[in-house]
This record gives C-alpha cells, structure tokens and sequence, in this order.
C-alpha cells in the first residue's frame, strides 16, 4: 500500500487496516507464532501476558527498558504487576539485571527481554523477587 501524505510510518509505508485499530499510523510490537504456540507461553497467568505486551509497545523495539509500576496502574493492580513481573522473569521472558539497586534506592527497574523461555527444555527458576 503506498504511503499518504503525512504519513508518520515512513519506513515501510504502511498503514494499518481499521479493524486493526482507531489510528493508521498507530505503535505496534512484534510477536511471533512461535512464541504464541509455545507452552511456556501459553501457560503464563493472563496478566502476565497482558504486562509483556504492554512492555514491548513501550520498548518500541528496544530489548532493554525502563519500566515501572506505575506505568501500570491502568490496566492491573500493584499487586498484579509484581506478581505478572516476577512470573516473567521466572518463566524466562524477561531479566531484571538491576533488581536489587532498583529495589533499595527506589530506582525505576530496567528489565531486558529474554529467550530464556526458548531453550528446551525449559524448567523455569525461582528469581526470590521481593516486593
């Protein structure tokens, strides 16, 4: 499809269909099929699934991000977000290199996402995350 006049997605031109949102030129993230048919996948809590999404749109194709509770508030609870955060990192879909100097000085934490969860066969850790 070629590029309208104003068009904010210059790089490949494209816009999406309306169905697929409100606005053509809208942010997007990227998944694959082989994540979204991977049982390590499918059996993560609904929330956590929700939260992974929510940060790859956030990192806009960046593998390490800022991110903090609060940027949250609007779809889960404080309590649902560490319990969704701490299930992604034990289920190897995101690390949290700067966990414990994020936690003592009230920093925003950094997580990075991770392939942890492809390597088979995968039994998970326990990351002993506070709250």
């Amino acid at each position: 499809m070629a590029r309208t006049k104003g068009s904010k997605n210059k790089s490949t031109g494209r816009r999406f269909k309306q169905y697929e949102g409100r606005y053509h030129d809208d942010r997007h993230l990227r998944l694959t099929k082989n994540m979204l048919d991977d049982p390590a996948f499918k059996k993560l809590l609904s929330s956590a699934k929700v939260l992974y999404l929510y940060m790859k749109m956030w990192a806009c194709g960046q593998d390490t991000i800022k991110y903090a509770a609060s940027m949250a508030k609007d779809f889960m609870s404080s309590k649902t977000f560490i319990k969704a955060r701490n299930e992604l990192v034990d289920k190897g879909f995101i690390d949290w290199p700067n966990r414990h100097r994020s936690q003592d000085k009230g920093e925003v934490a950094e997580y990075e996402f991770s392939s942890r969860w492809s390597k088979q066969p995968f039994t998970g850790f326990k990351a002993n995350l506070r709250e």
